[in-house]
């Protein structure tokens, strides 16, 4: 592809992207050069030159426009202002409102239309009432159209202050998912939405923030600003619309309609020159067409930003910008483009699976992928009362969490500590955690299948996968065991403890397809870090299990891309099992200077890993005081 610059430079590339930014949206183009006319309010410091008493008449009534009139206000303009838009109405304002705890819920919505043919706007638009529905306890008060502007701001300004704003989480959780649904809309049904709805769901979905409300309204209680219905202006010397409150007048008009997306309106030549020679295609809804997982518009030809609004609908946020970036990067690389997953997690009830999951469900998260946390019970099955040695690391790694740290931060955020417990990753990320009896259960097979989970991974989930779930995870999906201990040497349970007493220098994680036998499945990756005798065998796993949770994190991603994963056959022969250490194993241990707990550096662990710097010592005195009151009942 040449590109010709206009000094007549030619660049020559295999690949173009035209990131080109915002173009303003002009609604009345026929005032262009006028004098007094502002075709768009940025930079607003232009906004200077109108005389500090003129009337002014702002096109439209959104965030642009707010933007512009307090831009006005506070450098001192005195002279009317008017909001002029087909609604007439403002933005809502944003409120104070919690995380959306049912986010997972609109990415199955997600699945749910990309599965289903010829899904339709009703049944989106239905689905999304129904989980403001949910999120609102039923209450359709957010609803409420007063036709005076200025009630109808007061009204909403007290429904954020009193956080009956719970909608607006729902809205907000969309951000991620919304192109997906849009991009399954049949193009009569984007049509009909660009042409009744867009309007509406701007004002709902972007909302004012309370400061920039607040401002507002006190223009308009003053008598300066107002809101009006109306949609074209003439000039004859001066500026006239016909208004729903009559023949309004002003020397100076800006334009406030937000981004020009169709293509004959936007003066660019690059574009139009894209245009005429085919590289670029009009979509129906706006902007160009473009594939949309590569964004390509033509053959070496990407864009990327508001011109693809007709493909994406949203475009704007950061997120969606780098999201859109990276598959362009990946298509120019020749990388496959990672399709979105639903990522089961089977966590069992111990200290540093957790730990793991706090590490890698950001991680997932952040590419793009929806995880579940699935928590089966966890059912001793031992009928002997276990060593004191058994007894105490079971304190350490699973009673300590389970019954003291989880209980501890209920109800509260976790700040600035590194790790959230499961209780806090659900209220902070919106995904679903769920105590599951029974992995095997025809019940939960089919809730797997409602979620539409693909991949399952188990961080020592302590339930044995059987035939009907190892069934619904054939491929294209995949269930996957993250085995502490290096297979096949090292299978069964406290693997870690063996290799130590084994002397070895390495000690990791692998990560093997997962049969009905334990341990069993074919292995697709191994990482190794080495073993630092100088800790216990629990205060060393502090050091890797970010090794796990970077190699559940690869091996998800390159699920998602379609890679081939490695698959080695386990060797029977080369394979040792092991079961829980009696106690002459513990008495060897000890002899061996092997220690199984360090009760001082695992309670700094679990300080430094869910607590807020200044909540740790606080914290720290609570745990210290349960770990004297279990020794003053345990130790023999």
């Amino acid at each position: 592809m040449v590109l010709r610059l206009r000094n007549g430079t030619q660049l020559t590339a295999k690949s173009v992207v035209f990131a080109l930014g915002n173009f303003t949206s002009v609604a009345n183009s026929h005032l262009i050069n006028l004098p007094g006319f502002f075709p768009g309010p940025w930079p607003t410091s232009q906004l200077k030159a109108i005389p500090a008493d003129a009337s002014v008449l702002v096109v439209g009534s959104r965030l642009s426009a707010v933007d512009a009139a307090i831009f006005l206000s506070e450098h001192g303009h005195q002279g009317p202002i008017t909001f002029m838009s087909r609604s007439g109405s403002l933005p809502k304002v944003q409120g104070d409102s919690p995380p959306f705890s049912r986010r997972y819920v609109l990415h199955d919505l997600a699945k749910h239309v990309e599965e289903t043919p010829n899904e339709n706007l009703l049944q989106v638009t239905s689905s999304l009432m129904e989980e403001i529905f949910h999120a609102t306890n039923g209450d359709w008060s957010w609803l409420h159209h007063d036709e005076s502007p200025i009630k109808q701001l007061e009204h909403d300004i007290q429904a954020a202050k009193r956080g009956q704003v719970e909608w607006q989480t729902v809205l907000r959780g969309t951000a991620p998912v919304i192109e997906r649904y849009w991009n399954r809309l049949p193009t009569q049904s984007q049509r009909l939405f660009m042409d009744k709805f867009y309007s509406p769901w701007m004002r709902y979905r972007h909302g004012m923030p309370m400061q920039n409300a607040e401002k507002v309204l006190g223009l308009m209680k003053k008598g300066q600003l107002q809101v009006v219905q109306g949609d074209r202006i003439q000039w004859d010397g001066i500026y006239k619309a016909q208004t729903s409150v009559g023949l309004l007048e002003a020397p100076y008009v800006i334009e406030a309609t937000g981004q020009e997306c169709q293509l004959d309106r936007i003066e660019s030549p690059l574009v139009q020159s894209a245009v005429d020679k085919g590289l670029l295609t009009p979509h129906p809804a706006g902007g160009v067409a473009v594939e949309f997982d590569s964004l390509r518009a033509s053959e070496g030809l990407h864009v990327i930003g508001s011109l693809t609004r007709g493909t994406h609908f949203y475009v704007s946020a950061i997120d969606r910008v780098a999201a859109h970036a990276a598959r362009i990067a990946d298509t120019v690389t020749g990388e496959p483009i990672a399709r979105p997953l639903h990522i089961a997690i089977f966590l069992g009830s111990d200290l540093f699976s957790h730990l793991m999951a706090s590490t890698l469900i950001p991680q997932l998260l952040a590419a793009g992928h929806t995880p579940f946390i699935f928590l089966p019970t966890h059912k001793a099955s031992r009928k002997t009362t276990p060593p004191f040695g058994l007894r105490e690391l079971a304190f350490f790694e699973r009673e300590l969490l389970q019954k003291h740290i989880i209980p501890y931060f209920k109800n509260e955020k976790p700040g600035d500590a590194p790790h959230m417990t499961v209780e806090q990753m659900q209220d902070a990320y919106g995904i679903l955690v769920q105590e599951v009896p029974n992995v095997n259960s025809a019940s939960f097979i089919d809730s797997l299948r409602q979620h539409h989970i693909d991949v399952g991974l188990s961080l020592r989930c302590y339930q044995r996968f059987k035939s009907d779930i190892i069934r619904y995870f054939a491929q294209p999906r995949r269930l996957l065991n993250l085995h502490p201990g290096i297979l096949p040497t090292y299978r069964g349970v406290m693997t870690t403890i063996r290799a130590m007493k084994n002397r070895e220098q390495l000690f990791g994680y692998s990560l093997h397809e997962v049969d009905e036998n334990w341990d069993e499945g074919d292995v697709v990756d191994v990482r190794r870090h080495p073993i630092d005798y100088s800790k216990s065998m629990l205060h060393f796993m502090n050091d890797v299990y970010s090794i796990g949770a970077k190699m559940a994190a690869d091996v998800c991603d390159n699920i998602a891309r379609g890679k081939e994963l490695s698959s080695i056959p386990q060797k029977a022969e080369e394979g040792s099992y092991y079961t829980f250490p009696t106690q002459d194993d513990l008495e060897g241990y000890h002899k061996d200077g092997i220690r199984l707990v360090d009760a001082e550096s695992i309670v700094n662990v679990i300080v430094e890993s869910f607590a807020p710097r200044e909540r740790q010592e606080t914290f720290r005195a609570h745990i210290n005081k349960v770990v004297r009151e279990w020794y003053e009942t345990n130790r023999p």
